[in-house]
């Protein structure tokens, strides 16, 4: 009779113990997709601060809201013809302003 009782505790205990693990391995998981997420929306911040920043690099801060969407949405519809002349014009011009700081220096 003591026998079953015996494998009956060593499985309750294994139970248990599996139990265990899959709570820390979900609690793992979770701590994982919370710090990826927070990656995220700091890495997401910092492109906003980024592109707000160069709007006011290409003096575009005077422009109207309506009219600066306008500008983007504009240039997004075009991309394909306008990437390359845009991309080339928006290096040269932050070249200009980083040897201009230099220069400040």
């Amino acid at each position: 009779m003591t026998e079953p009782n015996h494998y009956h505790q060593r499985i309750q205990r294994a139970t248990e113990r599996l139990a265990q693990l899959q709570a820390r391995q979900l609690l793992a998981s979770q701590r994982q997709a919370v710090k990826a997420k927070e990656t995220q929306r700091r890495e997401e911040a910092k492109r906003r601060a980024r592109v707000a920043e160069l709007v006011f690099l290409a003096g575009a801060e005077p422009l109207e809201d309506a009219e600066l969407v306008g500008v983007f949405r504009l240039h997004l519809q075009n991309r394909s013809q306008l990437k390359q002349p845009a991309s080339d014009i928006g290096a040269a011009w932050l070249m200009a302003i980083s040897l201009g700081n230099e220069a400040s220096t």
